[in-house]
């Protein structure tokens, strides 16, 4: 059987190498009408946003190329629970495991499925992928060099900003999302807003774990802050997939506030 994956780049090392995969991955989603679709078209705009910006001299981040390594092994973590989900495998969180099942439904409206998704991929993956890129590059015993990537972590809520209209119009028309295109024509500013308080205090919040496995002393430490991850991401996919989001747009917003 034939999978949206197959002959990609699956170890993607590089934020050049992500865009490139999450865009095939979208048009092959997109052509045989899956609604996993929705999430990666959006994962991709912020993705070659950070491209771009890791491409210029002058851009927003302190160190490009740790930034560039961690959108290389973010991107390889979610085509693992893609692997996963093609064949019937189980997932390894409870959030990714919501994220999937909404996708099969087909009363999910697209910007929930996107929705969902950045909740597992953000509030589960982003901690263990930053994680594991700080002890690669050899900064977690580094104060100085723990604050410029906590830099280049926050510039990144800049992109989130930027790519939200992009994201409402491309939900509206390619994925045919009418809650998006409700918020797109009639309430564009406080989309935005919701959904930078939500990501905002989220990737705060993966920081936040992430300076915790840092200072962990052992596997067990280790494994109790994982834990508490696992549980939270899962928490809020669970509030994120009730039924009332695609009830109204004034429901959608009550909920997406509580979320964050």
């Amino acid at each position: 059987m034939s999978s949206c994956i197959d002959g990609l780049n699956l170890h993607p090392t590089s934020v050049h190498d992500a865009a490139v995969v999450l865009d095939t991955v979208t048009d092959r989603l997109i052509a045989a009408g899956d609604r996993r679709a929705a999430f990666t078209d959006v994962y991709g705009i912020v993705t070659r946003a950070v491209a771009a910006q890791v491409e210029r001299r002058d851009g927003i981040f302190l160190e490009p190329a740790w930034i560039s390594r961690l959108a290389g092994r973010f991107c390889e973590r979610y085509l693992e629970t893609f692997r996963w989900y093609e064949r019937g495998a189980a997932q390894d969180c409870g959030a990714w495991h919501i994220a999937y099942a909404s996708t099969a439904s087909r009363f999910t409206p697209p910007v929930q499925n996107a929705l969902l998704g950045f909740s597992a991929h953000i509030n589960y993956d982003l901690v263990f992928g930053i994680h594991a890129t700080i002890v690669e590059f050899g900064h977690g015993g580094d104060p100085r060099m723990l604050a410029r990537l906590k830099h280049d972590h926050d510039e990144v809520n800049t992109l989130l900003r930027r790519a939200v209209t992009e994201a409402l119009e491309r939900l509206a028309t390619r994925h045919g999302c009418p809650l998006s295109a409700i918020f797109r024509d009639t309430a564009p500013e406080l989309a935005i807003w919701v959904s930078m308080e939500m990501l905002s205090r989220w990737r705060e919040r993966v920081w936040a774990d992430v300076l915790a496995l840092l200072a962990a002393h052992g596997p067990v430490e280790r494994a109790a802050v994982a834990r508490g991850v696992e549980q939270r991401s899962a928490r809020i996919g669970r509030m994120l997939a009730l039924p009332s989001l695609h009830q109204a747009p004034g429901v959608a917003l009550r909920l997406l506030s509580r979320a964050a």
